[in-house]
């Protein structure tokens, strides 16, 4: 499910708006799914989401891809679910925090 919506975040940062977004942070943040031994980049300095690793990123999360997809649905607090240890954080986290900017930026073309 989790490849699913970062296919829809890869088809939403090909937009023109989705590359607007991504030139707000112009970062690249990589998501690690343990449970699923899953690895995902959000690469906003190129405009691209993939299935894989990248080896600097400015930031790592790392979570269960239940979590990943509660917290992409709306249904989870970020804050809350780093709180509670659910959300593990490494790297910059001001690019972190920009983060939610940016989906927000392709919810309509994400449909999260």
């Amino acid at each position: 499910m989790a490849e699913a919506l970062f296919n829809k975040m890869a088809q939403a940062l090909a937009t023109p708006a989705g590359q607007a977004a991504a030139k707000k942070i112009n970062e690249v943040i990589t998501y690690e799914f343990p449970d699923t031994g899953a690895s995902y980049v959000m690469d906003l300095k190129a405009g691209k989401a993939y299935k894989g690793t990248f080896d600097d990123p400015a930031c790592t999360f790392k979570m269960d891809e239940k979590v990943f997809l509660e917290l992409s649905s709306g249904k989870a607090d970020p804050m809350g679910l780093f709180m509670e240890g659910k959300i593990e954080l490494d790297g910059d986290t001001d690019i972190a925090m920009k983060i939610g900017k940016v989906l927000k930026a392709l919810e309509k073309e994400i449909k999260m």
